[in-house]
C-alpha cells in the first residue's frame, strides 16, 4: 500500500518542484522606506540567449500605508554596445476600490501590512544581442519623496508562451 502511494505521489512532487529559476532577480532596499527622486537603483545582468523570449518584471514591496494606487517609473534600459531605451511605466498597485493587487506577506513596523507586487514590464521580449544589460529605475511621481516603498527590483524570466 505504501509503495502505491509513493509511486502516485512521486510524479506530482517532480512536476511541482521543477519550476525554472529566473534568469535574473535582484532587489534593493529603498533608504528609510521613502523613495527620494534622486535614488535611482540600477540592476545589471547578462543575457546569452538571444533566441528565447523573456518576461521582465518590476518588483515593488510597499506598506499598506503607501498613499497611491499606482507608481509611475522612468525605466532606462541599456544594452550591449551602448543601446539605450527609456520607458515611462505605470505600475498599478491597487484596484479602483483600493484593494492591493500584490500579495500581503505579514506585518511590518507593527501595524503596516507589507505588500509585494510583481508588475509586468516587458512580455515575450527578445534581447537583440548577448552581453550585459542594465535597467535603472527612477520614481516619476509628482512628489519628491515617496513614502511607503520598502524595496524595488527586477526579475527576468523565460517566457512560458
Amino acid at each position: 500500500m505504501n509503495r502505491i502511494l509513493l509511486a502516485g505521489a512521486l510524479p506530482i512532487v517532480l512536476l511541482t518542484g521543477c519550476s525554472e529559476p529566473p534568469v535574473f532577480q535582484a532587489d534593493t532596499t529603498v533608504p528609510e522606506g521613502s523613495w527620494d527622486r534622486s535614488f535611482k537603483p540600477e540592476f545589471a545582468f547578462d543575457i546569452s540567449d538571444t533566441v528565447s523570449k523573456h518576461d521582465v518584471y518590476i518588483d515593488v514591496r510597499h506598506t499598506g500605508d503607501y498613499p497611491f494606487s499606482d507608481l509611475f517609473l522612468f525605466v532606462d534600459l541599456e544594452g550591449p554596445g551602448g543601446r539605450t531605451a527609456r520607458d515611462t511605466v505605470e505600475c498599478l498597485l491597487a484596484d479602483p476600490s483600493g484593494q492591493w493587487y500584490g500579495k500581503g506577506t505579514g506585518f511590518i513596523f507593527a501595524s503596516r501590512t507589507e505588500i509585494s507586487a510583481k508588475v509586468l514590464y516587458k512580455l515575450n521580449n527578445r534581447f537583440p544581442a548577448s552581453g550585459r544589460y542594465a535597467i535603472t529605475l527612477e520614481q516619476a511621481m509628482r512628489t519628491g519623496k515617496l513614502d511607503g516603498v520598502l524595496d524595488v527590483g527586477i526579475s527576468v524570466e523565460r517566457s512560458r508562451q
